[in-house]
């Protein structure tokens, strides 16, 4: 059994290997929720430098982050910079680059639409590799969650429209645009640093990345999890949730269905705790994020309907086109 594993066996309880080689553990950065997959933390060598160290669970997830960070590298994309490796242990030791993207803003209310226009060009420049047209699929967090309606009662529905809409989008053959990109584009992933004087974002968690995500679909994920910073500053989410929607005025109606999308996706985290509550008749207490999914579930329905009906319209216009004039019988 992992090390890792024997420490949480019980209550979270900290794993770090980096003593024996003399760094000085400052705090954890990623939740406890997290440590039997991965602890992240903010360290400092023997001579007071700071760097950030992950410890991984798996021997394949920390072969993972070397070989995404490589990539993005080899691509001129800003990453993480690695300075140590420590295989045995499975930990990378990172240079220390920015602050998280939430005490940015919190810190610098001022600088919400240029930070988060910077996270969007990031999210652009890395989808931008390998960048092509492919086939619409149902993103699998959603999928998992469409799930859900088999295991519940009738008398209640589970994203009822999306259900029935999102396979007739898959199989209809709508093409989006898909480049790399990561599939966690959560709040507290994001980092913004001070680079050559200009305000430049990027993420560390490389633990889910695919050559199959679109940039839109990442700002809407990201615009629905500013919900956890509602109870510190309410204007600040309020702030953020403009500065993102505006990022998608005048795009065409593809991105905005795949934004609205990403922002269920983000949803869909609350599976679990929804078919738990919904078995033990508690709904009320997630009732406001049960509205908002079934508000969730009404727009994009309306959304992708629009886009079966453009597809329709372009295979019909397309076929009159192929048909022979009478000039050529």
């Amino acid at each position: 059994m992992d090390k890792i594993n024997v420490l949480l066996d019980s209550a979270p309880q900290l794993y770090f290997p980096l003593k024996k080689y003399g760094y000085i553990l400052e705090k954890t950065l990623n939740n406890e929720n997290r440590w039997h997959a991965k602890i992240v933390c903010s360290i400092l060598d023997e001579d007071s430098r700071r760097y950030v160290s992950t410890t991984y669970a798996k021997q394949n997830d920390y072969l993972r982050l070397l070989e995404t960070t490589t990539y993005l590298k080899c691509n001129n994309k800003l990453s993480p910079e690695i300075a140590k490796l420590y295989p045995e242990d499975k930990t990378i030791v990172c240079e220390y680059i920015g602050e998280f993207l939430s005490d940015y803003l919190l810190n610098t209310p001022a600088n919400i639409a240029l930070s988060l226009t910077s996270v969007f060009d990031y999210l652009k420049d890395i989808n931008s590799i390998n960048q092509n047209y492919k086939t619409f699929v149902i993103p699998p967090i959603v999928n998992l969650s469409l799930q859900l309606a088999k295991e519940l009662t009738d008398d209640f529905e589970f994203l009822p429209k999306v259900r029935t809409i999102l396979p007739k989008l898959e199989s209809s053959g709508i093409k989006f645009i898909y480049g790399y990109g990561i599939e966690d584009p959560h709040i507290w992933n994001f980092r913004i640093a001070n680079i050559t004087d200009k305000i430049q974002a990027l993420t560390t968690d490389f633990d889910y990345f695919s050559d199959r995500v679109n940039c839109f679909w990442e700002i809407g994920y990201l615009y629905a999890t500013f919900r956890w910073l509602k109870k510190i500053s309410f204007a600040l989410v309020r702030g953020a949730e403009e500065a993102l929607l505006s990022l998608i005025q005048k795009q065409d109606l593809k991105s905005e269905f795949i934004f609205w999308l990403g922002a269920l996706s983000s949803y869909c985290g609350y599976r679990d705790s929804l078919r738990n509550l919904i078995m033990n008749g508690g709904i009320i207490k997630l009732q406001e994020q049960y509205q908002f999914i079934q508000q969730l579930d009404e727009k994009i329905f309306s959304l992708a309907s629009k886009l079966l009906a453009e597809e329709k319209f372009y295979e019909k216009e397309k076929a009159v086109s192929l048909m022979p004039s009478h000039a050529e019988y």
